[in-house]
């Protein structure tokens, strides 16, 4: 160690239950972190290094956990609502109340630990209920705690910055070292392998050396950095550091919020048979043209075609009607109303459940995506309600979506006004909107419509 750096132990003043519980809640989030990421890539070798795949789960998980836990993982979504909606104002005063402390001037380096414990000390409730919060989490699955870790809020460089890797045995453990280690970076005192202090230190200590005169100044010249300069550069990083750590806590908390909401809200419509209802009728009614968050179908050409090349045909044609959807903003293929806008239903009974199949297996075989993007929903009609229409749901997708011809060729279909238009796989706008996840905000769109007309 260099004369003028620190190490571990000049942080004594810094840990009480308050600062070591705010390890163990990066430890527990990282953990979950760990755990998730070493289950979504397979390390390969390649000719030089190594390379990554996503395995199943990677590809189930896709860029977003939030999404993932919320749209796919959870199952009392109630229940996290409020358990989210409790701890927010916890959240909350601890990212105001840190950003505070960037108007702290300490006079020395025992007195910036000092300063970063009594925040602690003073906000003890709120660093338990958010602690309670991981545990629940945890208590949910170990990747659950990931939601409060991810890039969508981060970014890449935060969470770099805040990365520990300690060695496992069996499960990952935290030893008090590693807690301690936890507890600097989130309270700003270490970063990438090393404290903040030494990284001022250095920093300092070059910006004198650049200063130097290389023709005056000795050889054997020590370069000491200034220590009040050097506490006072290292409080403005710590004081920043922790400050971004809570906002981005708090940030996750609202998404996760609002997430659970958009799901609740988007689940409510899907399963309503009155709202599919209303929408049906007024969207047949309307005078306005067919737009590109849905299309009327009187039936399906794949359930009446027997033989190919025809057949083949129009499982191309399904296929292709579905994905034209997904690489735009989504939307709805309503069957079971004719061009004359009149209601005539699918069919019922044995009959249609083996058209659903049929539906089903084509769109499995014809159309190429990682992950599950569609749901079929069976519409009661009619003032008995005994007229079936059927509505395929079609998520936005976050890459582009091929529809195979069988035989090794790919069509990228595109839904405009107009009609479809098959496009590149790099011109199509899945892939350039760089979504996170597959999504259904056009339900909310639809739901609009409803109210509108």
């Amino acid at each position: 160690m260099l004369d003028g750096m620190i190490d571990d132990s000049a942080h004594n003043a810094l840990f009480s239950e308050a600062t070591i519980r705010i390890g163990e809640i990066h430890g527990l989030v990282l953990q979950s972190t760990h755990v998730m990421d070493e289950a979504r890539w397979i390390q390969k070798k390649a000719q030089f290094g190594s390379t990554y795949e996503w395995t199943k789960f990677g590809n189930e998980v896709g860029q977003d956990e939030i999404h993932w836990w919320i749209f796919e993982k959870e199952t009392n979504h109630d229940e996290l609502l409020a358990m989210t909606q409790k701890v927010l104002s916890a959240a909350q005063k601890l990212m105001n109340d840190s950003a505070k402390l960037r108007d702290n001037d300490p006079e020395s380096y025992e007195a910036l630990l000092v300063s970063l414990k009594e925040f602690g000390d003073n906000h003890l409730p709120e660093i338990k209920a958010l602690h309670e919060y991981v545990l629940l989490l945890e208590k949910r699955d170990p990747m659950a705690p990931r939601i409060l870790f991810t890039y969508r809020v981060w970014g890449s460089t935060r969470m770099a910055d805040r990365e520990l890797s300690w060695k496992r045995d069996g499960a990952e453990k935290l030893t008090e070292k590693n807690l301690r280690t936890l507890t600097e970076i989130a309270l700003g005192l270490f970063s990438r392998g090393d404290f903040t202090y030494n990284d001022k230190f250095h920093e300092i200590g070059f910006e004198i050396y650049e200063g130097l005169d290389p023709e005056t100044t000795p050889d054997d010249y020590q370069i000491i950095p200034p220590v009040k300069k050097v506490v006072r550069r290292t409080a403005r990083a710590t004081y920043e550091n922790v400050s971004t750590y809570f906002h981005e806590i708090r940030d996750s908390l609202r998404n996760i919020e609002l997430d659970v909401q958009k799901f609740k809200q988007q689940r409510e419509l899907y399963e309503s048979d009155d709202f599919w209802r209303s929408f049906i009728e007024k969207a047949r009614r309307s005078k306005i043209a067919e737009p590109e968050l849905w299309d009327f179908k009187e039936t399906l050409n794949i359930w009446h075609v027997r033989a190919d090349p025809a057949r083949r045909e129009a499982k191309i044609e399904f296929a292709e009607d579905v994905a034209s959807f997904a690489n735009v903003r989504g939307g709805v293929l309503i069957v079971g109303v004719n061009d004359r806008r009149e209601i005539v239903g699918i069919g019922t009974g044995r009959d249609l459940e083996n058209r659903l199949k049929v539906a089903k297996d084509v769109l499995a075989e014809f159309v190429k995506y990682r992950r599950d993007i569609l749901s079929f929903r069976q519409v009661p009609m009619g003032a008995q309600r005994n007229v079936i229409c059927l509505v395929v749901v079609i998520s936005q997708a976050i890459s582009p979506v091929g529809v195979s011809d069988g035989q090794g060729r790919f069509s990228y279909p595109v839904r405009r006004e107009t009609g479809i238009e098959r496009v590149d796989e790099d011109k199509t706008p899945s892939s350039k909107l760089h979504l996170k996840s597959e999504n259904r905000e056009f339900l909310t769109d639809l739901r609009q419509f409803v109210k509108d007309n």
